[in-house]
């Protein structure tokens, strides 16, 4: 785990800790900060979340889905009323004398995540004249790993970069758009991974270095990545520096993908979130084709959002040996081995 997650990971701890044995009811559940903590209790601390509260019923939602409305607290449904209550939206004056009139006590019986993570500074204001490339995410913060990296370190991961806006790559590239670890580590647990020393992964795409620095968290040495867009470069090299992380565990290339060929020997595992059409996929399938025939080693190739799978098999060293969804809008993720 990077180390420079042990703050924000301590206070998610100090709050989820004492649910251990107990029920839990997730207040906010709609917002990605709800999902985080849901994901986060149980993947950390195998803390099932017993009641899924909305504030937010304005979108349709299936009736078949476990998802309540705040007023379940003041029912005779099971034991609800014994539930800890974990706040996953920021608190308001209102909310917290909803609370009270009902008998809660903040920090024993309901905690409040924002408060912990991100104390009063909970939104984050535009700064103008900042450009696509260079622009945070302004508004309500998230609570999840990147977006606290923003706000502790200065980083920029999160705010899409729409395909109108690229330059180097319009032709054949997608937009920018980053994974976090509640993606990435669901993907890697599905490939019985445990990264060792010899181990490392290169993301084709890579972007602003969202899953570079989830790659790392989840416990490989080294990892790499290319991207084409010059501007999102410099983030890149700019969010490596915030977080200090050594040149020795990253190589960072600037260039186009479907040219990285003898780069590609030193890893065993690769990583594509939908960055680019076929015809640069194609490319890119050969050239790590290739390395297997170069260096035969057991390889993996991790395929997020995939339009087709027909440039990986057509190589004729990799086989599709898993299919599954994880919890984001474009969910479907195929993976990769070598034959051998």
């Amino acid at each position: 785990m990077l180390s420079v997650l042990n703050e924000f990971r301590r206070g998610m701890e100090e709050l989820m800790l004492p649910a251990l044995h107990r029920r839990v009811l997730l207040y906010g559940y709609e917002s990605y900060t709800g999902r985080f903590i849901k994901w986060y209790a149980k993947y950390y601390h195998n803390i099932d979340i017993d009641y899924l509260v909305s504030t937010d019923m304005s979108r349709g939602r299936a009736y078949d889905q476990e998802i309540f409305r705040p007023s379940v607290i003041d029912f005779s449904y099971k034991d609800v009323n014994s539930a800890l209550i974990w706040v996953a939206e920021p608190l308001t004056e209102e909310t917290h004398k909803y609370f009270e009139q009902r008998g809660y006590v903040k920090n024993k019986t309901y905690f409040d995540f924002y408060e912990k993570i991100y104390g009063r500074d909970i939104y984050e204001k535009e700064v103008e004249g900042t450009d696509i490339f260079h622009k945070r995410k302004v508004g309500k913060r998230d609570i999840q790993f990147l977006e606290w990296l923003e706000w502790k370190r200065g980083c920029n991961f999160v705010t899409r970069i729409p395909h109108d806006f690229l330059e180097n790559g319009k032709e054949h590239a997608e937009g920018y758009a980053c994974t976090t670890q509640k993606e990435i580590f669901p993907i890697l647990d599905h490939c019985h991974c445990i990264p060792k020393a010899e181990d490392a992964i290169f993301d084709f795409g890579c972007g602003k270095g969202a899953a570079l620095v989830s790659f790392l968290d989840y416990g490989f040495d080294r990892v790499g990545g290319v991207e084409f867009e010059a501007k999102i470069y410099d983030v890149l090299q700019d969010n490596m520096k915030k977080l200090d992380i050594d040149d020795t565990k990253v190589e960072l290339l600037f260039g186009d993908a479907a040219k990285i060929e003898e780069e590609l020997d030193s890893y065993n595992w690769f990583y594509f979130y939908n960055p680019f059409d076929e015809v640069i996929l194609k490319k890119c399938a050969e050239h790590i084709a290739n390395s297997y025939r170069r260096n035969k080693r057991k390889m993996h190739i991790i395929f997020f959002s995939p339009k087709s799978y027909t440039s990986i098999e057509e190589t004729g060293v990799f086989r599709l040996t898993n299919q599954f969804t994880v919890d984001m809008r474009q969910r479907v993720v195929g993976i990769f081995e070598s034959y051998e």
